[in-house]
């Protein structure tokens, strides 16, 4: 299995949802998909996804789990990743096969990213890309949006998301078996996961 960590040291920029929809897009396209929580807050309560989520808080359950995953020959083993811990970041920097970091249309967010991106970068990251997450869908505000990107170097740049706020949806616990989410959630799912596997 490839090693994608989703991280960001900055909070709201859509790393969960990302790694929700990533995994998602994995289902939709019958590839296996291990998703692990690795932040310190709970894990939702998931039921019947088409993908397997699990709570990796503990350092020695994500190594088990990591360890299994790498027997695998296909799929993706996805680390929803918070930042500003520093060991923790060095570890995904040298083990991970790729690691997005989701960054918004907004300066604080783009400072955030960059700066994120060199700790990486120091820690011995090799593959790292960005996600522009939540580009605007109106045409009015999308040249205020390229201002804002401007400073993200364009060979970084992954994959362009539209503005989806159901996607939101993903990150919220199941309360019965897991129904397929709005067409829109599916697409951004499915592209997401077309660049990352491309």
């Amino acid at each position: 299995m490839k090693g994608i960590a989703v991280s960001s040291s900055r909070g709201g920029c859509g790393k969960t949802s990302l790694a929700h929809a990533l995994a998602l897009g994995c289902g939709w396209n019958n590839t296996l998909a291990y998703l692990c929580h690795t932040d310190n807050r709970d894990p939702i309560k998931t039921i019947d996804r088409p993908y397997g989520y699990y709570d990796c808080r503990d350092t020695t359950r994500l190594a088990k789990l990591a360890s299994l995953a790498a027997e695998k020959d296909d799929g993706f083993f996805i680390i929803d990743s918070g930042g500003n811990r520093p060991k923790f970041d060095a570890w995904i920097a040298t083990s991970m096969d790729l690691i997005l970091i989701p960054v918004s249309p907004d300066s604080e967010d783009v400072s955030e990213a960059l700066a994120h991106h060199h700790r990486l970068v120091d820690a011995g990251a090799m593959n790292i890309k960005f996600v522009i997450n939540k580009y605007p869908n109106a045409k009015s505000r999308q040249p205020l949006a390229d201002k804002i990107l401007a400073l993200i170097p364009e060979g970084e740049r992954l994959v362009y998301l539209p503005e989806v706020s159901a996607i939101r949806n993903l990150r919220m616990t199941d309360e019965e078996a897991f129904k397929t989410p709005p067409t829109n959630v599916n697409n951004l799912a499915r592209k997401l996961f077309r660049a990352v596997r491309d």
